[in-house]
């Protein structure tokens, strides 16, 4: 189980290339400064839904899975970045694509679509 920040950044940006491009380049912009995590997580969760194919199915197993243990992780500070930061833009996301969130809902786990759907008010 996962029980810090960076540890979840190196496992999210270790599932794909757009995950990895994402990082850097939010990383660049806020030089020198770190960027805040619910800015960065929110950027990894704009990724995700933006990228979003029924057919990636190794990375959403993957992802989805890795956001489900951040929620679960009982670190504060990460259980607050992946649920403000990554669940609430991929859910914001997703529900302006036509049934991408209804895909997406389904492959949350049961924290992080609790979360995502309070937050929608669905």
């Amino acid at each position: 189980m996962m029980n810090n920040c960076d540890d979840f950044v190196n496992l999210l940006i270790m599932t794909s290339d757009d995950m990895r491009t994402t990082y850097q380049e939010v990383v660049e912009y806020w030089r020198p400064e770190s960027p805040p995590l619910t800015t960065l997580f929110a950027a990894f969760g704009d990724k995700m839904a933006e990228c979003f194919s029924s057919n990636r199915r190794e990375f959403n197993s993957r992802v989805f899975l890795l956001i489900e243990q951040g929620m679960e992780s009982g670190d504060d500070m990460l259980v607050t970045a992946v649920a403000t930061g990554l669940i609430e833009a991929l859910a914001a996301r997703a529900v302006q694509a036509d049934g991408y969130w209804a895909e997406i809902s389904l492959l949350l786990g049961p924290k992080s679509r609790s979360h995502a759907e309070a937050w929608l008010g669905t």
